[in-house]
């Protein structure tokens, strides 16, 4: 089901694109307490230092003198990975583990599973299946059980979430709010 290589990250973040919250689990070995479970919240991540930083980073990349006009084409890309990194920071800041301030990395892997598509369908049999698989060398079955646990109800309210922004897009498109009009097809050449 899985490539169980994968889970062998030290710290896996579960994200759910719709909500303001998401799971890290903290598999590490030498982790005080043993690997642990932790329920995050998005806002505790994306805070004042959070803002201050990227702030900072963006400020370096657009006043370099010496960049060309390639380099300035290819300044998405610079911004997504600043706002990466220091998002990454922040999460390991939040799960108290100390980086360096001259450093990008976290001093152990880091996996992100991203709950959406075909994973949000998953029954709580093949979500146990794959965690198991996943995890199951670096968690114990309580603390694979817990992970559960959690990551089914964050998965019913994703799903929740995206059907809700599904009828409030649909409302929009309908009542005119999301513009006056909508392509539905084009064509394109002659």
């Amino acid at each position: 089901m899985f490539d169980s290589d994968r889970g062998s990250a030290d710290i896996t973040l579960c994200i759910f694109p719709h909500l303001r919250e998401f799971i890290a689990i903290d598999a590490r070995e030498d982790r005080p307490g043993g690997p642990a479970i932790l329920k995050l919240s998005i806002s505790n991540v994306l805070g004042e230092e959070f803002y201050s930083k990227v702030e900072q980073d963006f400020s370096k990349l657009i006043r370099r003198h010496d960049a060309g006009f390639l380099e300035l084409m290819g300044m998405p890309q610079q911004v997504e990975a600043v706002i990466r990194a220091n998002s990454l920071k922040r999460i390991i800041a939040e799960l108290g583990i100390n980086v360096p301030q001259d450093s990008n990395e976290p001093g152990g892997s880091v996996g992100v599973l991203f709950f959406a598509g075909t994973l949000l369908t998953f029954e709580q049999g093949q979500l146990h299946e794959a965690t198991r698989e996943l995890f199951g060398k670096k968690l114990s079955g309580q603390v694979i059980d817990q992970l559960n646990e959690q990551l089914f109800g964050l998965m019913k309210k994703e799903r929740t979430s995206i059907q809700e922004t599904t009828k409030h897009d649909l409302s929009g498109l309908i009542s005119g709010k999301s513009g006056p009009y909508v392509t539905l097809w084009e064509r394109s050449g002659k």
